[in-house]
Protein backbone atom coordinates (compact mmCIF):
# COMPACT_ATOMS: atom_id res chain seq x y z
CA UNK A 1 0.00 0.00 0.00
CA UNK A 2 1.33 3.16 -0.96
CA UNK A 3 1.68 6.35 1.54
CA UNK A 4 0.24 9.41 0.06
CA UNK A 5 1.79 12.73 1.41
CA UNK A 6 -0.37 15.97 1.64
CA UNK A 7 1.29 19.26 0.51
CA UNK A 8 -0.24 22.72 1.49
CA UNK A 9 0.63 25.20 -0.95
CA UNK A 10 -0.52 29.24 -0.24
CA UNK A 11 0.65 32.64 -1.70
CA UNK A 12 3.21 34.32 0.47
CA UNK A 13 1.66 38.09 1.74
CA UNK A 14 4.41 39.76 1.03
CA UNK A 15 3.95 39.50 -2.66
CA UNK A 16 7.16 39.77 -3.21
CA UNK A 17 8.33 38.46 -6.62
CA UNK A 18 10.85 35.74 -7.24
CA UNK A 19 14.26 37.59 -8.17
CA UNK A 20 14.75 35.17 -11.14
CA UNK A 21 11.44 34.04 -12.40
CA UNK A 22 9.25 37.25 -11.43
CA UNK A 23 6.37 35.13 -9.84
CA UNK A 24 5.12 35.46 -6.58
CA UNK A 25 7.01 33.63 -3.74
CA UNK A 26 4.34 30.58 -2.37
CA UNK A 27 4.55 29.56 1.37
CA UNK A 28 4.34 25.52 1.26
CA UNK A 29 3.60 22.67 4.07
CA UNK A 30 4.76 24.08 7.98
CA UNK A 31 5.16 28.22 6.42
CA UNK A 32 1.32 27.95 4.98
CA UNK A 33 -0.13 26.64 8.11
CA UNK A 34 1.60 28.67 9.93
CA UNK A 35 0.44 31.73 8.05
CA UNK A 36 -2.81 30.66 7.89
CA UNK A 37 -3.02 29.81 12.06
CA UNK A 38 -1.44 33.76 12.30
CA UNK A 39 -4.35 34.79 9.65
CA UNK A 40 -6.91 33.75 12.16
CA UNK A 41 -5.96 34.83 15.46
CA UNK A 42 -4.78 38.10 14.24
CA UNK A 43 -8.49 39.14 12.03
CA UNK A 44 -10.66 40.47 14.43
CA UNK A 45 -14.19 39.18 13.74
CA UNK A 46 -16.41 41.28 11.58
CA UNK A 47 -12.95 42.57 9.60
CA UNK A 48 -13.84 39.98 6.90
CA UNK A 49 -16.36 41.05 4.27
CA UNK A 50 -19.28 38.21 4.35
CA UNK A 51 -17.62 36.27 6.40
CA UNK A 52 -18.42 38.00 9.90
CA UNK A 53 -17.63 35.03 12.36
CA UNK A 54 -13.99 34.40 11.19
CA UNK A 55 -11.11 35.43 13.71
CA UNK A 56 -10.88 35.90 17.87
CA UNK A 57 -11.49 38.21 20.15
CA UNK A 58 -7.85 38.30 21.58
CA UNK A 59 -7.29 42.18 20.09
CA UNK A 60 -10.54 43.48 21.00
CA UNK A 61 -10.22 42.14 24.28
CA UNK A 62 -6.37 44.00 25.04
CA UNK A 63 -8.68 47.39 25.85
CA UNK A 64 -10.00 45.01 29.09
CA UNK A 65 -8.18 45.03 32.46
CA UNK A 66 -5.95 42.74 32.44
CA UNK A 67 -6.66 39.62 34.78
CA UNK A 68 -6.39 35.68 34.70
CA UNK A 69 -10.08 35.10 33.03
CA UNK A 70 -9.21 37.72 30.31
CA UNK A 71 -6.45 35.45 29.60
CA UNK A 72 -8.26 32.18 29.49
CA UNK A 73 -11.30 34.20 27.22
CA UNK A 74 -8.63 34.88 24.82
CA UNK A 75 -7.02 31.66 24.98
CA UNK A 76 -10.37 29.99 24.34
CA UNK A 77 -11.15 32.42 21.50
CA UNK A 78 -8.26 30.97 19.89
CA UNK A 79 -8.55 27.76 20.39
CA UNK A 80 -12.09 28.05 18.79
CA UNK A 81 -11.23 29.99 15.74
CA UNK A 82 -8.57 27.85 14.80
CA UNK A 83 -11.01 24.59 15.33
CA UNK A 84 -13.39 26.11 13.46
CA UNK A 85 -11.49 27.91 10.74
CA UNK A 86 -7.96 26.12 10.43
CA UNK A 87 -8.78 22.22 10.41
CA UNK A 88 -5.19 21.15 9.45
CA UNK A 89 -3.76 21.80 12.81
CA UNK A 90 -4.74 19.99 16.25
CA UNK A 91 -3.59 23.15 18.85
CA UNK A 92 -1.56 21.64 22.00
CA UNK A 93 -1.47 24.41 24.18
CA UNK A 94 -1.41 28.02 24.44
CA UNK A 95 0.96 29.91 26.08
CA UNK A 96 0.31 33.84 27.32
CA UNK A 97 2.40 36.12 28.60
CA UNK A 98 0.99 39.76 29.52
CA UNK A 99 3.06 42.80 29.76
CA UNK A 100 0.86 45.17 31.17
CA UNK A 101 3.52 48.26 30.91
CA UNK A 102 3.75 47.46 27.43
CA UNK A 103 0.00 47.72 26.44
CA UNK A 104 0.55 43.93 25.24
CA UNK A 105 0.47 40.20 25.17
CA UNK A 106 2.71 37.64 24.18
CA UNK A 107 0.88 34.72 22.71
CA UNK A 108 2.42 31.44 22.07
CA UNK A 109 0.69 28.56 20.22
CA UNK A 110 2.13 25.29 19.91
CA UNK A 111 0.04 23.01 17.49
CA UNK A 112 0.66 19.89 15.36
CA UNK A 113 -0.16 19.54 11.37
CA UNK A 114 -2.77 17.29 11.09
CA UNK A 115 -1.78 15.02 7.87
CA UNK A 116 1.65 15.84 7.92
CA UNK A 117 4.35 13.93 9.79
CA UNK A 118 6.40 16.67 11.28
CA UNK A 119 7.26 17.90 15.04
CA UNK A 120 5.22 20.20 17.19
CA UNK A 121 5.13 23.40 15.67
CA UNK A 122 5.01 27.28 17.72
CA UNK A 123 3.87 30.41 16.56
CA UNK A 124 4.45 33.39 18.85
CA UNK A 125 2.56 36.68 18.27
CA UNK A 126 2.65 40.05 19.99
CA UNK A 127 -0.98 41.30 20.71
CA UNK A 128 -0.68 44.71 21.34
CA UNK A 129 -3.34 47.53 21.79
CA UNK A 130 -3.01 50.47 18.75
Amino acid sequence: MRKVSKKFVDINPSFEPHPITGDINLLTNEDAIKQAVKSVVMTMRGEKPFRPLFGTEAQVALFENFDPILADDITLSIEDALKVFEPRVKVINIDYLDNIDDNSVDITINYEIVGLPLNQQSLNLILERV
